[in-house]
Order: structure tokens, then C-alpha cells, then sequence
């Protein structure tokens, strides 16, 4: 299968199970169903504690069944998701990026009626748009216009011809805005990810066994402390994601041609097809890319 784009390899179209049908749900009701069972008619409920040691061992098999879903996009994919073959039934998009391009992810299907009321899908990956093309049945990246001769972008005339209204629509949802936000996740998020990490599990399974020995206060404490650090490192992580958005580009005034006369607007505002005057700000910083057309 040829790569998607220069970014992502392949695609896989899913539709979501309801929770009781996930992999580390309904299967883990057979074994414990089958272990009271064993346990019961086998063992002997007498045997108190090999049962308890068994309900605990399938206990520790499903939230490790569990924390791998959160590993791994691949089993998460195969636990909770079934694969479709058809875009309108699907509902997420397994996206596998090239080699050196990012990790897997499981994304949500878009969907939005186009100018004509047709409905148009797509999915967001690593900031960029993919499109899915009805008629050759793929997805691919927003195409821009930019393999155009030079004289059609002389006789250019702004969005649309003066249809401003529609056309600014149809571009924004086309193309989105010319903004790269770098967005501030919450504090439970990025702490909830750094708690399920294999290395911290695997600390707190630690501190699960040390806490059987007679000195448990001692891993009590231990275990604060590991919280504290990691809400330190949050923290930290927190302050300089804000610091490097910061840093980006302040949006500034530009004068573009819309509507068939020119009018001033923020940078952050452009779309693909506005003509641009940079007599004025030549010394900036250019928000996009452009073709000096005179």
C-alpha cells in the first residue's frame, strides 16, 4: 500500500464498541466467573486465601490489559475498536505516520456539509486537515492552490470574485485559520499521563509489595513522594509549554484585497487566495507564503 502522504502511511477506519464488549471488560467476566468456579468446586471455599491470591492475579491481568491501551494505540485499536471498511460508518481513524514522523494516534472522524449540503469527512493529524475524496475513495492532505501559471495569479481578483461572504466560509472551512496554536493541556491531563506511564506503575506496584511487609508506613511515604515529584515535573512541563507559546508570533495588521476593494485585517485572518500589500511590512516576518504577482 502506497504511504497516504509524505507524513502518514497508512489509515485504518474504525467504529467504536460499546464499553462492555472492550478487551479488558467482558472477556475478564468469563475468568472471573470461571476462577469462582474453580474456586469454589475445585479448591474449596475453605482455601480462603488461594482464592483470594487467584481473584487478585486476574485482577492484576485486566488493569494491566487496561494500561495497555493506554501503551499502546495498536491495542487499543484491537480491544475497543472494530475495523469498517465503509467512511460513514466509521467514527475514529488509526492514523500510522512514516518512520520518523510521529507516533500512532487515534483520531475522531470529522463531519461537515460542504457549501452544496453534501456532508465531507476528515480527520485532524498532527495539526494537518486530511480530506476524503468521494470519488476516488482516499484520503489525502488539503491541496492549496499554488501549481497555478503565473498569469492566472495576475488575473487573480481576491476571494471569490467579491463573494466574499460565502467564499471566506468555504476557504476557512476548507483550509481552517492561519494560526499554529500551541495549546496548554490541564494539569490532570498531563499528570494522568505521566501516572500511567510503565515506570511509574511500575513504581506503585512496588510500593504495592513493600506495603505488605510490616514497615508499610515507610512505602506510604515513598509513594508521596513519588506523587510529588511527579506533580513537580508537571508543573515544570506546564510552565515552559506557556513560555515557548509565548513565544510565537504576535499577530499584526495586514492590507488585503476582498470584496473587490482593500481592506485591513490581522494577520492570523489570512486565507489562501487573499491578495496581500507588503509595501508597508516588508521588514516583518510573513505570516504564510506568497507569489509577488507585481
Amino acid at each position: 500500500m502506497a504511504p497516504l502522504s509524505e507524513d502518514v502511511d497508512y489509515i485504518q477506519l474504525c467504529v467504536r464498541r460499546p464499553v462492555y464488549l472492550h478487551g479488558y471488560a467482558a472477556p475478564f467476566v468469563f475468568l472471573y466467573a470461571g476462577w469462582i468456579y474453580v474456586w469454589g468446586a475445585i479448591i474449596g471455599f475453605e482455601q480462603f486465601e488461594a482464592g483470594m491470591v487467584g481473584c487478585a492475579a486476574v485482577a492484576m491481568l485486566q488493569v494491566l490489559v487496561a494500561l495497555f491501551c493506554l501503551w499502546s494505540v495498536h491495542f487499543r485499536r484491537f480491544c475497543t475498536c472494530n475495523k469498517v471498511s465503509n467512511v460513514k460508518e466509521a467514527k475514529l481513524v488509526k492514523v500510522m505516520p512514516t518512520p520518523n514522523n510521529g507516533y500512532p494516534e487515534l483520531v475522531p472522524l470529522l463531519q461537515e456539509k460542504d457549501e452544496h449540503g453534501e456532508i465531507e469527512y476528515s480527520f485532524m493529524f498532527q495539526k494537518t486537515k486530511y480530506v476524503y475524496n468521494m470519488d476516488r475513495k482516499v484520503f489525502h492532505d488539503v491541496e492549496f492552490p499554488v501549481g497555478e501559471t503565473l498569469s492566472f495569479y495576475q488575473n487573480w481578483a481576491g476571494v471569490d470574485n467579491g463573494d466574499e461572504a460565502s467564499g471566506l466560509q468555504r476557504i476557512q472551512r476548507t483550509y481552517g485559520d492561519n494560526r499554529l496554536d500551541i495549546s496548554l493541556p490541564k494539569f490532570a491531563e498531563l499528570f494522568l499521563e505521566r501516572a500511567t506511564a510503565p515506570f511509574f506503575v511500575f513504581q506503585v506496584f512496588c510500593v504495592g509489595l513493600w506495603c505488605l511487609d510490616e514497615y508499610w508506613y515507610y512505602s506510604i511515604f515513598t509513594l508521596m513522594m513519588l506523587v510529588v515529584f511527579e506533580a513537580t515535573l508537571v508543573q515544570q512541563q506546564l510552565r515552559n509549554l506557556s513560555m515557548i507559546r509565548d513565544m510565537g508570533a504576535k499577530p499584526y495588521n495586514l492590507t488585503v484585497f476582498r470584496g473587490r476593494k482593500w481592506k485591513l485585517i490581522q494577520s492570523d485572518e489570512l486565507v489562501p487566495g487573499d491578495l496581500v500589500s507588503i509595501s508597508k511590512v516588508w521588514k516583518l516576518q510573513f505570516p504564510a507564503s506568497y507569489k509577488a504577482v507585481s
